[in-house]
């Protein structure tokens, strides 16, 4: 088995932080009501009960203040283990990843928020021997969500969809998915991108027949999360082609777009910003279909053929 776990030591790092605060938030209530009962008595504590009081108050306090203590050297340990994990895991990657898609053609399609996660994915696809034919980045400011925007954008670009409001979405993802696959509308891609729907990076032809397809997905926030509108209807139009599709997020994505790609019946890695991420995202490409990964949405951290290596 890859000696490489998921990267991080968050899931410890939140129960630890739990119990802190849940520490926390009882002996800030005990302080508040120490320091009311001071207050409208308007005296100082003179009662034993009350010098009682004070007494378990300040002993509590120095409790918190060693678990906090504690929390804070374990928190930094973990921390130190994750960080000294993923550096090992960065350090098999190009032994891991050599020839794993030599001379296959594959095109990446960005519909999440994470640019930088598109830049690591390349890379990480060019030293497993890829020829990365084109990157398409869909504009996140376009409103995807607005039907008759869709409509309009097409007619713009001589584009009839029929008169409908519902096809014209069908339409638009169909040209996008035949261009990046097979260069069927590449004619258009200028004027889609000067509408603001996407930007189109390499090569969109007929000579570069793509088989590959890496979504990256995952947005900052719930409100930008897109996966209904652009990704499963992407996947529909990209499916007829018999294409091999694996969407991919940053483990720290604030609004997952696994849900929607666990629908659409397709491979998943929802950790592709760790190195295991990217290692497990090659074998997905290579046909290992799961949903891989550390968050809920998951059924495995690692691929089977991995497990026997």
């Amino acid at each position: 088995m890859l000696a490489c776990g998921p990267g991080n030591g968050e899931d410890k790092m939140i129960d630890i932080r739990y119990h802190v605060y849940s520490l926390a938030a009882v002996f800030f209530a005990l302080a508040v009501g120490v320091v009311f009962g001071t207050t409208f008595a308007k005296t100082a504590p003179s009662s034993e009960s009350e010098r009682r009081t004070i007494l378990r108050y300040e002993n509590a306090m120095r409790i918190l203040k060693r678990e906090i203590e504690k929390a804070a050297e374990g928190a930094a340990q973990y921390q130190a283990l994750a960080r000294s994990n993923e550096e090992f895991c960065r350090a098999l990657l190009p032994m891991v990843a050599r020839g794993k898609l030599a001379w296959r053609n594959v095109a990446i399609i960005q519909t999440g928020d994470y640019d930088d996660l598109t830049g690591s994915i390349k890379r990480t696809l060019e030293l497993a021997g890829a020829q990365v034919v084109s990157v398409t980045t869909f504009n996140r400011e376009f409103p995807v969500r607005d039907d008759r925007k869709i409509l309009s954008v097409l007619a713009e670009c001589g584009v009839n969809a029929e008169g409908s409001v519902r096809k014209a979405r069908e339409k638009l993802f169909r040209i996008i998915a035949g261009s990046v696959i097979a260069g069927t509308h590449s004619y258009i891609l200028p004027k889609l991108e000067s509408c603001g729907v996407a930007r189109f990076t390499g090569s969109y032809d007929s000579q570069k027949k793509v088989r590959l397809i890496v979504l990256v997905g995952g947005s900052a926030s719930q409100a930008g999360n897109t996966a209904d509108e652009i990704d499963s209807r992407l996947i529909d139009a990209l499916e007829p082609w018999g294409v091999t599709i694996v969407g991919c997020e940053r483990s720290d994505a604030g609004s997952s777009y696994v849900p929607i790609w666990q629908k659409a019946g397709i491979a998943t890695v929802d950790n592709a910003d760790s190195a295991i991420g990217q290692i497990i995202l090659l074998y997905a490409l290579n046909g290992e279909k799961a949903n891989f990964g550390i968050k809920d949405t998951a059924d495995r951290l690692i691929p089977q053929t991995l497990e026997g290596s």
